[in-house]
């Protein structure tokens, strides 16, 4: 277990790249591969848009195989291995419901495309056990576990805090602490089930809290780039992104985005040499789009490695 510092800096460049109506469901997490954008919905859905014709609006929609009530599907990631047969790297879906029975979930859903058509098959649930963390020297976490797979390192990440993200639990910034553990990436060899705990963990990195209500996020070549706060919707909780180091321990990027993003933010990934950050609006309170944006990635390093294994 490390325990960092806290450097924030960050110049930005930040548009919008796709603007997408709202739909009947809350847009979640979101991941972009070969070209395609899935955007996900609160209950298990997912929307399908092609990268390099964002004005076409979606191409098509489908259920997760994992589909059901308390599936948030709050977090998007694609990971490095795919089954055979299928036409996309397996798709990590973070529940993040907290207080529901299937939060400490993550859905494997292998997913086939057939020219217009796309379906899921839920090939492995993985099971996060918090037991014996304390015991054995790791940070716990309250729930809503955010499942992440670093494409560049073969790497899981698990992303929370010690107490949940609002102001009625967390009052002030001294009061919580976020959590990033590290995990392998299960083989679908493993079977359909695997538990990870305790004897797991390959490394844990503890990381100071300054910024309240966590959404979701991807990892990539070492580092978190996640996403918090519900824009016009609550301004107490203002549009954030921060960039995790896990090598040098520090928080080493900060973007203030209500200015440029006043939506709620839901999930943040990188392709082609940029973010993508997807948004969530309500229909009923605003007029605003749940658009999809475009923005930079800092210009800086991040500092020095001293990754623990």
């Amino acid at each position: 277990m490390r325990k960092t510092a806290l450097i924030i800096a960050a110049i930005i460049e930040c548009s919008v790249f796709l603007s997408k109506e709202s739909s009947s469901r809350t847009q979640q997490g979101m991941d972009i591969c070969r070209n395609w954008i899935f955007c996900l919905e609160d209950g298990g859905y997912a929307r399908v848009f092609n990268f390099r014709k964002p004005e076409e609006g979606a191409v098509a929609e489908f259920a997760l195989a994992s589909a059901q009530k308390d599936n948030h599907a709050n977090n998007a990631s694609f990971g490095i291995e795919t089954k055979k047969g299928a036409s996309f790297p397996l798709l990590y879906v973070t529940v993040g419901k907290p207080g529901s029975e299937i939060d400490f979930k993550c859905f494997v859903e292998s997913i086939t495309r057939k020219g217009k058509e796309f379906s899921s098959e839920l090939v492995q649930t993985i099971t996060l056990d918090i037991g014996g963390w304390e015991e054995k020297g790791y940070a716990t976490i309250f729930g809503a576990p955010s499942w992440m797979v670093d494409r560049a390192r073969g790497e899981l990440w698990v992303f929370s805090a010690q107490k949940r993200t609002i102001r009625s639990v967390t009052a002030h910034e001294g009061d919580n602490q976020y959590v990033a553990t590290r995990f392998r990436v299960p083989a679908l060899s493993e079977g359909p089930f695997v538990t990870l705990g305790a004897d797991d963990i390959l490394d844990q990195v503890i990381f100071p809290f300054e910024t309240w209500f966590t959404q979701a996020g991807c990892a990539y070549d070492g580092k978190i780039y996640y996403c918090f706060g519900l824009g016009q919707m609550d301004p107490s909780y203002p549009s954030r992104l921060r960039v995790f180091d896990t090598d040098s321990g520090t928080i080493c990027a900060g973007y203030e985005l209500m200015e440029q993003i006043p939506q709620e933010m839901e999930d943040v990934c990188i392709h082609k040499g940029r973010l993508y950050v997807n948004t969530n609006a309500d229909p009923e309170k605003s007029s605003l789009n749940a658009d999809i944006y475009r923005l930079s990635l800092p210009k800086s390093g991040c500092g020095k490695k001293n990754r623990k294994n």
